[in-house]
């Protein structure tokens, strides 16, 4: 897809959502952002992405431009300091750059396959500089994060890293191999939010842990911890999806929906009220109930897609998939019990429990 034009990029600013509204890890873990050296993160953040090819660096410094929630960098640096209270932890700070350069270029990834328009409450990389340049940007800050898990000098952290590359990838290959489906189920969502953002959030805990030299228990305690914290927040996510307005998401409301996503509370709702899959799958072919009829407009999709989401309300899926996530959180919680107490092991706690907490 070719950039388009200044116009079109100043109409999707003013359809996106506020860059100011997106939580940060400032506001999910009030008073850690300083203390942890998030500025000071951002800061090299950008100028690794300053560093990739001039055909690839706007796109990729535009996605860490855009800002974001940093949970994962933050995961690194407080799963470093609960691993060894009291001891520096040499080369956290480059794995915590690695859990978001993996991050960003996922993200830039994902626009492409799902042709996404915003970003971040911002125009998508791929719409202003291709999919080509998006595609190619991503692949950039994947080998920077590679060739920054090996400075890191952790022993074992390039292994995880690639363990957790090939589980985002195979992730990533299930969620395209039932894009339009309707018949996946809660566990086909489940074990896409495991991959796909379960694995990253425990190598994060891991990475923290290998970081300060911590004994075999405690790492896979805190692998444990991110896994299921990471599953948590992905049915968080799926949630907002259903919950949220456009204004407040920054992307458009039920727009997984319309790609076919698999999620959580999608499969839910579709067990419960299997009528349901063959509205889902008119909605998913843009047409109407009977084939007689000509093609449904957008404005006509967008209001049967959003009654839709009414039924699905009605189904009680919402609340069935909250409950799913509650006990993805607890399960994180519970492996907290395996890392020696401090704060800093109560903030990890705090922020698995905001992650559930967030409205957007």
């Amino acid at each position: 897809m070719a950039a388009i034009s200044s116009a079109g990029l100043e109409a999707l600013h003013e359809a996106a959502a506020s860059p100011e509204a997106r939580p940060s890890a400032a506001q999910l873990l009030p008073g850690a952002q300083a203390h942890e050296g998030i500025p000071r993160l951002e800061r090299l953040l950008l100028a690794t992405a300053l560093k990739a090819p001039r055909e690839l660096a706007p796109a990729a410094a535009d996605l860490v431009r855009a800002g974001g929630k940093r949970v994962r960098p933050l995961l690194v640096l407080l799963s470093a300091r609960a691993a060894a209270p009291g001891r520096r932890a040499r080369g956290r700070v480059k794995l915590a750059m690695v859990a978001e350069l993996v991050h960003s270029a996922t993200l830039l990834h994902d626009d492409v396959i799902d042709d996404g328009l915003t970003r971040r409450g911002l125009p998508a990389p791929r719409i202003a500089y291709g999919n080509g340049v998006s595609v190619l940007a991503g692949d950039w800050l994947l080998a920077a994060s590679l060739e920054l898990a090996l400075r890191s000098r952790v022993p074992l952290a390039v292994e995880s890293l690639v363990r957790t590359l090939r589980r985002l990838v195979e992730g990533e290959a299930r969620q395209i191999a039932l894009r339009g489906s309707t018949s996946f189920t809660s566990d086909d969502a489940l074990q896409i939010a495991h991959l796909k953002t379960g694995s990253l959030f425990a190598f994060c805990g891991e990475a923290g842990a290998l970081a300060a030299g911590a004994p075999e228990a405690v790492r896979s305690a805190l692998h444990d911890f991110g896994l299921r914290a990471g599953s948590a927040f992905q049915i968080a996510d799926d949630l907002l999806d259903f919950e949220a307005d456009a204004a407040t998401l920054g992307k458009a409301v039920l727009a997984d929906v319309a790609e076919g996503k698999p999620s959580l509370p999608l499969a839910i709702a579709l067990k419960r009220l299997p009528p349901l899959r063959e509205e889902m799958a008119q909605l998913l072919r843009g047409l109407p109930a009977t084939p007689s009829v000509p093609a449904a407009s957008e404005d006509e999709l967008r209001r049967r897609t959003r009654e839709f989401a009414v039924r699905l309300n009605r189904t009680g899926a919402l609340g069935a998939a909250r409950r799913i996530a509650e006990k993805e959180r607890d399960a994180a919680l519970t492996a907290l019990d395996r890392v020696p107490q401090s704060p800093t092991r109560d903030l990890l706690g705090y922020v698995a429990q905001s992650l559930l907490s967030r409205s957007r």
